[in-house]
């Protein structure tokens, strides 16, 4: 897996040099932040159902046909919710 230390080194590695003070900068406030993104992954991840139902209410508020094919609205709602879901997966991951 990537991290910003494993890029960073990697990239001043490639270039035949030790990180620069920036490079090591940079790493320095990626690691400050990681709490805070960790605190946000744990709150998705905990909530991504309801978060991906909100989504969903929202699309069919706008869109009430939804795609307009001829397919059961539940089943489309079901498909979309699944979208979200994986989408909000992706994210998390982020």
């Amino acid at each position: 897996m990537k991290s910003v230390l494993t890029t960073t080194v990697a990239a001043a590695d490639l270039g035949g040099r030790f990180p620069s003070a920036s490079d090591l900068e940079s790493v320095q406030g990626s690691l400050q932040r990681a709490a805070a993104r960790m605190e946000a992954a744990e709150k998705l991840a905990a909530n991504y159902d309801a978060i991906a139902q909100e989504a969903v209410n929202a699309i069919y508020q706008k869109f009430p046909s939804g795609s307009g094919r001829d397919i059961d609205g539940s089943v489309q709602k079901d498909k979309c919710k699944r979208d979200i879901v994986h989408y909000l997966r992706l994210i998390n991951y982020c």
